[in-house]
């Protein structure tokens, strides 16, 4: 037994929340973040939500097959089964769930229920066996080497045997909160009241760890070094710490300013991620080198982070936070972006063999899921070549397409298009009609709104009519898909100074507009700045008669949420859109024009900070649209 009162020697175990996320896979430590405070590098492939799936009320926790490609999700009215990216109706609906696991060598889901049993079900035949285990289970967790299955109760831990369904009882003085499993060694360390007790693989209690004037917040063990990471708090701070179960010292620990909580380990890079916020509404990633034990970098986020998952196999972390955009970090470069997952995303898990990550939304009642294979849509690459363009139209009409070079430059520009001076509004929605490529719509002096689809390779297919009585509308303004139905929109503020949100049904036509504000004519100028705070959902940016430039962070579901301020003196411009990401940083950027035809980048940071200007060309004031 050893303490620590100090924080100088301590044993740690990662706070599983509720609805706790793991891979089939063994080994597979699960957690998820989001946003960017170091630079960063463009990720080669940005991750796509392509499917929602409902499933039961109030979900909480998940679990993935690997092998037989299937998830599980627990909620209230039972256990909801999806196979791959289709809902498969309900596996179970016995007493109410509370976690589920899985083995994927047995084929066996392990479900625990309230009244006080765990329910195993036969992945094949949906038979069902309940196993009492006692008072308040919770979490479960499997160890797929030796078929034992360990779960949480209010005693402390009952182990059933996967062969016979046989249980033992391990007591401890309080109830079991989270339960990792080394499956190399057969150890379980079982966070229980603030502090750890190690199981050995008979369920002996071999060693206990006591935070003095603290207590352990999360572990994550890697199976593959056999080293345990965990964060405290106490009296004396915060701190992560790195502990050498084979020599029983630890090894490193790095004191933290900010409350540390879920945290989770890559197997293969041995990078830890560490889950951080602070007192005010803003969240955290700290990445760790897990071989010497120093910071990476740290990655904010707009809020915070809920859970932790990791894909060894893809180098990935995903990490849902309270917003309800998941962070997507890329292990090679370090960098990330943001998705929309839905609101209130408790738990995460990973797919290894499919590469696809799993986020339940508890107020949505769904499933988004994550491909790692399919590329975020960039929203102005007319001419397909992956980076962010710009179009502007001259006095005499003519249309040029700007390219981007992927890094706050440009490429040759190209014309493509005449004529285009009888358009009194220009906008750059993004993939409206659905065929992959990005559109611009624009609407006639007579009031009619055009579609124009863009081919993909910097021209169009021929345009559409789109909308009829658009005259009245004194700003038409991308702003992504705002209403998290996975479809772009598009914002119109009318004479009066009603904000109107035109839902685009993803093949080119409309479903009902909603309204989303008034008062917006005390506003001199805005436009859709996509993703700009980095937490998974389109944002406006508007200036008021005073200069001052407002973020309205939009709340992935049709609403906003609070409006902040990211830049005085704004009246200097006379025209400010939002491309998209320029400068290639993973992050949404700002281009503006001042009165003397100078084109200003201003970097978009994914946080709290105003953007950071630079400037990217002159010339400029000799035209009239820029989308």
């Amino acid at each position: 037994m050893f303490a620590a009162g100090d924080g100088s020697r301590a044993f740690g175990s990662r706070r599983r929340r509720r609805a706790a996320a793991r891979s089939a896979v063994v080994g597979m430590a699960l957690a998820l973040l989001l946003g960017t405070l170091a630079p960063t590098v463009s990720p080669a492939v940005a991750d796509a939500v392509t499917h929602v799936v409902p499933v039961g009320d109030k979900p909480g926790a998940i679990a993935v097959n690997a092998v037989t490609n299937k998830a599980y999700v627990a909620s209230a009215e039972g256990v909801s089964v999806i196979n791959g990216v289709t809902g498969a109706g309900t596996l179970y609906s016995g007493d109410i769930p509370v976690d589920v696991a899985v083995n994927s060598v047995t084929n066996k889901i392990y479900v625990s229920e309230i009244g006080g049993s765990v329910a195993v079900v036969d992945g094949v035949t949906g038979a069902v066996t309940s196993v009492p285990v006692g008072t308040g289970p919770g979490v479960v967790a499997v160890n797929e080497t030796n078929n034992k299955i360990y779960v949480g109760v209010e005693t402390g831990v009952t182990i059933i045997d996967g062969a016979t369904n046989t249980t033992t009882s391990v007591a401890l003085l309080r109830s079991a909160q989270d339960i990792v499993v080394n499956p190399v060694t057969g150890k379980v360390y079982v966070l229980s009241g603030g502090t750890i007790r190690v199981l050995d693989t008979s369920g002996t209690v071999i060693d206990e760890v006591i935070i003095g004037a603290g207590f352990v917040r999360a572990l994550a063990v890697n199976e593959v070094t056999n080293k345990i990471y965990y964060t405290t708090l106490g009296r004396y701070g915060a701190y992560i710490y790195a502990w050498d179960d084979a020599t029983d010292k630890i090894t490193g620990r790095i004191e933290s300013s900010r409350k540390v909580e879920n945290l989770a380990v890559n197997t293969a890079s041995n990078k830890v991620y560490v889950a951080a916020d602070d007192d005010y509404e803003d969240g955290f990633v700290r990445i760790i080198d897990g071989a010497s034990f120093t910071e990476i970098t740290t990655i904010g986020t707009a809020t915070p982070v809920n859970e932790i998952a990791v894909n060894p196999v893809s180098n990935k972390a995903h990490a849902p936070t309270s917003g309800g955009g998941t962070l997507v970090i890329d292990g090679q470069s370090d960098s990330s972006y943001a998705v929309y997952t839905g609101s209130e995303p408790v738990a995460a898990a990973v797919n290894t063999s499919t590469n696809k990550a799993y986020v339940v939304s508890y107020g949505t009642a769904s499933v988004r899921i994550i491909d790692g294979t399919v590329e975020q849509p960039v929203k102005n690459d007319f001419n397909g070549d992956g980076y962010t363009d710009l179009l502007a139209r001259e006095t005499s009409g003519v249309l040029w397409l700007y390219s981007g070079d992927g890094s706050g430059g440009w490429l040759t520009r190209a014309q493509v298009g005449q004529g285009w001076n009888v358009m009194t509004a220009l906008v750059a929605p993004g993939d409206f009609n659905g065929d992959g490529n990005p559109d611009v719509l624009a609407r006639d002096g007579g009031g009619l709104l055009w579609l124009y689809p863009g081919n993909g390779s910097s021209g169009w297919l021929p345009r559409v009519q789109v909308g009829t009585g658009w005259a009245g509308m004194n700003a038409i303004e991308s702003v992504g898909d705002f209403d998290g139905d996975t479809f772009v929109d598009v914002a119109a503020q009318t004479v009066s100074g009603v904000l109107w949100i035109y839902r685009g049904n993803g093949s080119g036509g409309w479903l009902p507009a909603i309204q989303v504000g008034t008062g917006w004519n005390t506003m001199s100028e805005m436009t859709g700045v996509g993703d700009f705070n980095s937490d998974g959902t389109p944002d406006i940016a508007a200036r008021d008669s005073a200069g001052v430039l407002w973020l309205y962070p939009g709340d992935g579901s049709g609403g906003w949420l609070p409006q902040r301020v990211i830049g005085q003196g704004w009246n200097v411009m006379n025209s400010f859109i939002g491309p998209g990401d320029f400068d290639g940083d993973g992050r949404a950027d700002i281009l503006a024009r001042n009165a003397a035809g100078e084109l200003w980048l201003y970097a978009g940071s994914g946080g709290a900070a105003w953007p950071t200007p630079s400037r990217v060309g002159t010339g400029w004031g000799g035209m009239t649209a820029m989308v």
